[in-house]
C-alpha cells in the first residue's frame, strides 16, 4: 500500500501538465526579460524598423516554403503548381464567401 492521497497519484502521473506548466512559466520569465530591454523598445517605437524585420521574416517563410514545394512531387513541376495553386485560391475563396454571406 502506498502512503500517498488520491490527490498527489494523479499529478505524479501527469507529466506533461508540468511540462506544460514548466514551459509557460519559463515563457513568461522570458517575455518579462526582453521587453524590458532597450533594443526591443526602440524596434517597438520604430515602424521601419518593425517593417524592414516584419518584410524578412515574410520573404524567408516564402524561401522556406519554396523550398518545401521542390520536394514533393505534385508541385515539383510548373503545371502541378499551377493546380494546386487553383486548387488552394479556389477552396479559399469558397470558404471565405461562406463566411461573409453569414450562412
Amino acid at each position: 500500500m502506498s502512503n500517498e492521497t488520491p490527490d498527489e497519484e494523479p499529478r505524479r502521473r501527469d507529466p506533461f501538465g508540468q511540462a506544460q506548466q514548466l514551459t509557460e512559466e519559463t515563457a513568461q520569465r522570458l517575455l518579462r526579460t526582453l521587453e524590458g530591454s532597450a533594443p526591443v523598445r526602440r524596434l517597438r517605437g520604430s515602424q521601419i524598423a518593425s517593417g524592414v524585420l516584419g518584410g524578412v521574416g515574410f520573404a524567408l517563410f516564402v524561401v522556406g516554403v519554396e523550398r518545401a514545394a521542390e520536394d514533393l512531387p505534385l508541385v515539383s513541376n510548373a503545371y502541378g503548381s499551377i493546380g494546386v495553386g487553383l486548387l488552394l485560391l479556389t477552396v479559399t475563396g469558397l470558404l471565405l464567401r461562406k463566411l461573409t454571406s453569414g450562412e
